[in-house]
């Protein structure tokens, strides 16, 4: 699957087109170590040494090369944006496993999308361009990767329904941005947010209602 999705440009403040797609290789995941972790670790140090440590991403050390034997399990979909002969972003989402179930009390049980790994390239990161005196390359990389989530919910015939846990980082744009359901703290995952879509809250971030 190929989909033209719209990101903005930060330099002009307009949409562009970029490519959405499952098909995810191992290449890809080279691509994260070559190109975007020597950025992250770069600013990492520099944050640091300016004292803005709560600035540096909390994924700093992840590694999407350890995660290539996933890519065989049919119960797993991985997802990347490239634009500019770049990739912008990377989402892995579980259809089946133990996090595929719903824990809001009004629809406890039911089948979820869980949205396992998110991240974004380290030029597009709000809070770690800013901190090093920059402006993000492209805005809405986050948002386009949760609506491919979303959608595969809806594929999956869970309406929509998807539940992930969030990094202290990026709660805000859970909540404020996607507008998901905080549900409360998970002791087995880390002490993680957890936070859930319900169908109404899925069709109004498809639509951008209330956004």
């Amino acid at each position: 699957m190929k989909t033209l999705i719209e990101i903005v440009d930060n330099r002009t403040g307009s949409p562009v087109a970029a490519e959405l797609f499952d098909e995810v290789t191992v290449e890809h995941f080279i691509e994260t170590q070559q190109e975007w972790r020597p950025i992250i670790l770069r600013a990492a140090r520099q944050l640091a040494r300016q004292g803005s440590r709560e600035l540096i991403p909390q994924h700093f050390h992840w590694d999407w090369t350890a995660k290539a034997p996933e890519l065989s399990v049919l119960a797993n979909t991985f997802y990347g944006i490239r634009f500019e002969k770049k990739l912008q972003g990377l989402m892995k989402v579980e259809t089946v496993g133990e996090f595929c179930r719903c824990r809001l009390p009004e629809q406890e049980g039911r089948a979820l999308v869980y949205v396992d790994y998110v991240e974004v390239a380290p030029w597009n990161l709000k809070a770690l361009m800013l901190g090093l005196g920059e402006k993000p390359r492209f805005n809405a990389i986050g948002s386009r990767l949760i609506e491919a989530a979303v959608r595969k919910s809806i594929e999956e015939e869970c309406k929509g329904r998807i539940g992930l846990h969030s990094l202290p980082i990026t709660e805000q744009f859970y909540r404020k941005v996607c507008r998901m359901t905080p549900v409360g703290r998970d002791s087995a995952k880390q002490n993680l947010l957890w936070l859930e879509f319900t169908p109404e809250q899925a069709k109004s971030f498809l639509t951008g209602e209330g956004l």
